[in-house]
């Protein structure tokens, strides 16, 4: 059984901090540089800023060895080059509340990974029925027009179900995250982080001009820097950690809070509002998740 301290909360209280910032942030640049030179230039600060802290400051032998090298591609592609992506191209067509509300559902998606590749969290009755209710205030969120379709509503769709991928990228993550074989935290982040900006480099250099990021104004890179550095470097060494010492589930309850951070900065900064049905999808989602959280009977007989 797994306990978790006041530091182990603190860490989850920055990572919601984060996440729903990048999140906010995200929506307000990605209108002005392409999706993937902005995830590029956010990974590779987050990158510059982990290697420089492991080879200047943290002096000690490198931990990872060839064992690590699929896991490191694996992890670097679905915990940031890929939901990156799709992040910020998504959020061209929706708002950051909602992009925030999609992001939360990251529990839902964790229950059922972690029931077929963690042993220590397994699927109870509980988690089943909070996993059909938190699936069917996601539909409420994410459902097509009824009414005349038009390509603004269209792509409105697409950018939910993009950043709705984007949740399921998180999820794969922090349960593949707990599977990758011992080694120290900052090492698996730097490697991580640098791998991934690797990649996004060069799918940026063959598919895209980098002429838009290179004539980007000083504020955009500010908020390059910043995604780079708090969301993506400190975050990815934050999950390790939290990983090493707690449960996937524990992490994914973050995911509670930040669409609820989201919202409140959207509508605070951005001026962007949401409609009933939105606030009832995320309620219903909410209800889900609290279900989910209860303890089945076998793990209350066993705490007994």
């Amino acid at each position: 059984m797994h306990t978790h301290s006041i530091r182990h909360w603190l860490i989850l209280a920055f990572l919601i901090l984060c996440w729903a910032s990048a999140i906010i942030l995200t929506r307000v640049i990605a209108t002005e540089l392409t999706p993937i030179w902005l995830t590029a230039a956010r990974v590779s600060s987050g990158a510059v800023a982990l290697i420089l802290y492991r080879v200047l400051i943290v002096k000690k032998p490198w931990s990872l060895g060839r064992h690590h090298i699929p896991w490191v591609i694996w992890l670097a592609l679905i915990s940031s080059a890929v939901p990156f992506v799709f992040l910020a191209w998504g959020s061209q067509y929706t708002s950051s509340a909602i992009a925030g509300i999609l992001i939360g559902t990251v529990p839902l998606s964790v229950l059922g990974l972690a029931h077929f590749l963690l042993p220590d969290e397994r699927m109870t009755r509980s988690k089943a029925l909070g996993f059909l209710i938190g699936f069917a205030g996601l539909v409420l969120i994410i459902k097509p027009e009824t009414g005349p379709s038009s390509s603004e509503h269209t792509l409105q769709l697409l950018g939910e179900l993009a950043i709705f991928f984007c949740s399921l990228c998180y999820a794969m993550n922090t349960v593949s995250s707990r599977m990758i074989p011992p080694a120290d935290n900052l090492d698996k982040a730097t490697a991580v982080v640098a791998t991934s900006s690797l990649l996004l480099l060069i799918a940026g250099l063959v598919l895209e001009p980098i002429d838009t990021l290179l004539a980007a104004p000083a504020h955009l890179w500010l908020i390059l820097i910043y995604l780079g550095i708090v969301p993506t470097a400190l975050a990815t060494l934050m999950v390790f950690v939290l990983l090493s010492q707690t449960t996937a589930t524990f992490l994914a309850t973050s995911n509670y809070l930040i669409p609820v951070a989201t919202a409140l900065g959207g509508i605070l900064f951005l001026g962007e509002s949401l409609t009933w049905v939105v606030w009832l999808g995320f309620a219903i989602i909410l209800a889900g998740v609290a279900i989910s959280s209860r303890p089945g009977r076998r793990a209350s007989k066993q705490q007994a």
